[in-house]
């Protein structure tokens, strides 16, 4: 046999055996079911593929099948069974899509009937979950680098809390209590961010998933999540941003209004006490971020002290990151960031992107003491 037949043999054997493997590696993926409507009477559903309904008990019990681009209504008083799956027939369900209601999704339906009504569940894998998520939780237009590290970001905060929404029958909602999915969206700035990141998800020294957490803007320093929500990790502590006092804001209201909004039995509004913000500074009414931890307000019947985060829902604020006035019969506020401030900004991740960090960076930076694993 001449060298060069020898060697052409090789090189052919060497394919066969990593073929395989890199097949594997790039079809399979974690499987999501998004709770998208609940307490509905009846549905209307298109597949893009000829697909059969099962028992959602019993994946083997074939109870109907549709074609393609066929239009079918459902409804919970004639369902044959409490829950019911529709996926592809032969097509995987990376590929299908399901038009609900006029609205197409990436996947199948699984379909829970309580009583007279369902719970509409949109079964998907989740890089393609990621593609109806990123583009709506971070500015398209923002730098790759940034939308990479939302793209890990937001894949390890689904994986992580995964089953969420166990109780309902379904892992996580479509809505910002979880992450805001908006269905089939076809992006080519988060398609190549999810792409050039997959599997990837952030890791403590453990290899167990970290919950990712994020927001729009910091203001100039993140914050620890226990002044947030009372929950220890390690992972999620203040951390400085690359520009402070950003996306300032401020709000008013009459002191009257205000006064009413607090309720207890306050009165009449009489003085407000918050020291002054200073970012990154902690006092004994601030946490160490300069955020408001809690406000002492007087009225005529009584004080009481309310919490910034309880403020900041009464109120509608953009965050805790603020300073209060009371003056010439309003309360004044006047702040700066968007959101909890708990794990990596938005605007920060991109502010730092264009200084030249890749994602691996931003996410190392905001979530302390971390690294990344490709999961598959």
């Amino acid at each position: 046999m001449s060298k060069v037949k020898f060697f052409l043999k090789i090189l052919l054997a060497l394919a066969l055996l990593t073929v395989p493997a890199q097949a594997a590696e790039s079809t399979w993926q974690p499987e999501l079911r998004i709770g998208i409507l609940t307490g509905v009477q009846s549905i209307e559903l298109e597949m893009s593929a000829p697909s059969v309904i099962t028992d959602g008990e019993d994946a083997k019990k074939v109870l109907d099948k549709v074609d393609a681009g066929e239009k079918i209504s459902l409804d919970a008083g004639k369902l044959k069974a409490d829950a019911v799956e529709i996926r592809g027939e032969k097509v995987p369900l990376k590929d299908l899509q399901v038009a609900i209601n006029g609205k197409k999704y990436f996947g199948g339906v699984r379909l829970l009937k309580t009583g007279n009504t369902l719970t509409v569940i949109n079964l998907v894998t989740i890089e393609e979950y990621l593609r109806g998520v990123v583009p709506n939780e971070m500015s398209i237009n923002y730098h790759p680098e940034a939308l990479k590290a939302q793209a890990v970001a937001a894949r390890t905060y689904a994986l992580k809390n995964r089953g969420r929404h166990k109780a309902e029958g379904y892992d996580l909602c479509a809505t910002n209590h979880c992450q805001l999915y908006n269905g089939v969206e076809e992006v080519a700035a988060t398609d190549k961010a999810i792409s050039e990141t997959r599997g990837e998800v952030v890791v403590l020294s453990n290899e167990k998933l970290v919950d990712a957490n994020f927001h729009t803007d910091s203001g100039g320093m993140t914050e620890n999540i226990f002044d947030v929500w009372k929950t220890k990790a390690s992972h999620l502590v203040p951390v400085a941003e690359l520009e402070t006092k950003t996306q300032p804001w401020t709000k008013e209201f009459p002191a009257q209004s205000f006064a009413e909004r607090i309720g207890g039995g306050l009165g009449e509004l009489k003085f407000i006490s918050l020291s002054k913000l200073e970012i990154g500074k902690a006092a004994s009414d601030r946490t160490s971020s300069g955020r408001a931890k809690n406000v002492t307000i007087v009225g005529s019947e009584k004080t009481v002290q309310v919490s910034g985060t309880d403020l900041r829902t009464k109120f509608s604020l953009p965050s805790t990151l603020f300073d209060v006035e009371f003056k010439e019969g309003k309360v004044v506020f006047t702040g700066y960031g968007r959101g909890h401030g708990v794990g990596m900004s938005q605007s920060g991740a991109n502010a730092y992107a264009k200084t030249g960090w890749d994602y691996k960076k931003i996410l190392a930076h905001y979530y302390t003491g971390t690294g990344l694993k490709k999961l598959y």
